[in-house]
């Protein structure tokens, strides 16, 4: 966990500016109310994310606004600095709407449609060479590359985490490495620029009213298919309806192929697999519990696969 103390002497010494109060908002992300300026929000990054990683981050971001797209902006000419050995990312606070108004104000931006449709617009991007041409997606908690790289690390993780298990949970270990063998993790699909998490909780909703992206550690070139996938399992997670909203506001602006469609359901089974394997390795969840949600996920993405076909003709 970052030190806010820590963090706020070193933006000021190397940026100059006065923070007059912090508020953490994620694990490593810090809002940093400003006196003398516009408040910004600091990110900082594991010790193993390379400099130039964190670089890459910048550069996107200042890509996506010469494309004028709703994501975050960076807070300075130069962005990247390292405290203690971590790399650190400011961007611009984004003005969003009180909690309160949050609901309303997604929706009047169009609603998950709408945020279907942002992602249809962010794959379609024409990608220039340099960072944005880099192979992103993977959940950078993880990995850094494509959705290959965080399954092939996710194994690595469980290999470790089996080392330090008791006799009692090994067989439940094996069941999460054929689990995770079997995932589809969208090879050979289509690609297209992808944000590795793009979900409602990285969306802050203005009052234009609009909606922005933020958090794109790890954003880079990936199956288009594996963003939709994820953005489609979280809304399915909440009512099954809403995954088939984002579906639709995605196919009105971007056609996929047969084979994406067709393989967009199991590749759901990705993200939450990974997720409960790096609290698996945190010491946060017990394997048997791995293994009954893996179960679980399966159960919801077949419903979920039934109810758009249904519903879309899928």
């Amino acid at each position: 966990m970052t030190d806010v103390e820590e963090l706020r002497a070193h933006l000021s010494d190397h940026y100059g500016i006065r923070v007059s109060a912090m508020l953490t908002l994620d694990q490593d992300v810090i809002l940093m109310r400003r006196s003398d300026g516009p408040n910004w929000v600091a990110r900082v990054f594991a010790a193993d994310r390379p400099v130039s990683e964190v670089e890459g981050d910048a550069e996107i971001l200042r890509w996506l606004q010469a494309e004028e797209y709703p994501a975050e902006r960076c807070a300075h000419e130069q962005p990247v600095s390292v405290m203690d050995g971590r790399p650190v990312l400011v961007t611009l606070a984004v003005g969003g709407v009180r909690p309160t108004e949050r609901r309303r104000a997604i929706k009047d931006a169009g609603g998950i449609a709408g945020l279907g449709a942002l992602l249809a617009r962010l794959v379609a991007l024409e990608v220039p060479s340099g960072p944005p041409s880099r192979p992103g997606g993977a959940w950078h908690h993880m990995a850094s590359g494509g959705p290959s790289d965080e399954v092939a690390a996710a194994s690595v993780s469980l290999e470790q985490a089996q080392e330090r298990a008791s006799a009692r949970e090994l067989g439940s270990f094996g069941s999460i490495a054929d689990e995770l063998e079997s995932l589809d993790h969208g090879a050979g699909l289509p690609e297209g620029f992808i944000h590795p998490d793009f979900v409602l909780s990285n969306v802050v909703a203005t009052a234009a009213p609009g909606m922005v992206l933020v958090d794109w550690a790890g954003a880079g070139v990936g199956p288009r298919a594996f963003a939709l996938a994820f953005f489609m399992w979280a809304e399915a997670a909440k009512d099954p309806r809403r995954a088939a909203l984002a579906l639709r506001g995605f196919l009105g602006q971007v056609k996929l192929e047969p084979e994406e469609l067709s393989r967009v359901p199991q590749i759901m089974r990705v993200r939450p697999l990974i997720f409960d394997i790096w609290r698996l390795a945190e010491g946060r969840k017990s394997a048997a519990a791995v293994v009954e949600d893996a179960l679980e996920t399966r159960r919801i993405v077949d419903s979920l696969a039934r109810f758009l076909k249904g519903r879309l003709g899928t």
